[in-house]
């Protein structure tokens, strides 16, 4: 079996930006512990890509459809556990890693058999834009750190995530209704109510961030309070995203404003599993 800490896959989550995932594999094959294999989800591009010559086999798995980034997650991590892998770091496609971080995470990993994070970057501001995320189910507030680690984190950020196959099994993979957005607060909850860790490396990840879509975010964190929380954190959530949407209204922002009520009410109708 392929459980040692010097042996893990890398499980990548593409679409439509070759020059960045070409950037991260040359990364892969660039560090002191190299991944194993690579297995890539496109999410349905509008053209294939190939890649070879690197020290690695890498596995492509097109998919029909773009069917976002959790079940990109769950094609490819499938694919590696099919393979015999247990080790897996988790990628979004434009994530650069420093040249020991992947030694770092799995070293930790191997101890802990936890979920471990690095802290991120953004490489557009040069700003650390996570190091650990927390979640106040009183206020309804769901916040990455940028200064210090908490002292027991909720989650941590998809980008780059590290886990074993034990921990994704146990928990049921990452859930496929969020489409994108807070499927990694969803996973990190879960890990956590099974008694894993979240354990913070003391390594960079960069990364060219973007904002959530509100109807998106509004949707997906009733869905996250829904699932994950009781019935304050359902309420709370929803009372934020209300206010957040006046708010918008308020500032003559009136699209913005309907598409925050509509993703309240997207997120309190849709199915739950």
């Amino acid at each position: 079996m392929k459980s040692n800490s010097t042996t893990w896959a890398a499980c990548i989550v593409y679409y439509q930006d070759e020059h960045s995932l070409r950037n991260l594999v040359q990364n892969l094959d660039e560090q002191n512990l190299k991944p194993s294999a690579v297995f890539i989800a496109d999410n349905n591009s509008d053209y294939d890509i190939t890649l070879s010559n690197y020290s690695f086999p890498i596995e492509i798995v097109k998919l029909s459809a773009n069917r976002g980034f959790a079940a990109g997650a769950n094609v490819a991590i499938r694919k590696a556990i099919d393979e015999n892998f247990e080790n897996f770091v988790l990628l979004s496609q434009d994530v650069i890693l420093e040249k020991d971080s992947t030694e770092k995470l799995l070293s930790k990993l191997n101890a802990s058999k936890s979920l471990v994070f690095p802290t991120m970057i953004d490489r557009t501001k040069n700003k650390v834009f996570s190091k650990g995320g927390t979640i106040n189910i009183f206020s309804g507030a769901i916040n990455l750190s940028v200064d210090k680690v908490p002292s027991s984190p909720d989650w941590a950020d998809g980008s780059c995530l590290v886990f074993t196959k034990d921990l994704y099994i146990s928990v049921g993979g990452f859930n496929e209704n969020y489409f994108m957005y807070f499927e990694d607060v969803d996973f990190c909850c879960r890990a956590k109510r099974l008694g894993f860790k979240l354990i913070h490396v003391e390594t960079l990840a960069s990364q060219t961030p973007r904002g959530p879509i509100p109807s998106l975010r509004s949707r997906n964190s009733v869905i996250l309070a829904r699932r994950n929380g009781p019935i304050i954190f359902k309420f709370s959530i929803t009372l934020r995203n209300i206010f957040g949407a006046l708010k918008l209204f308020f500032k003559l922002r009136f699209i913005e404003s309907l598409n925050r009520f509509n993703g309240v009410i997207q997120g309190w109708s849709a199915k739950i599993d």
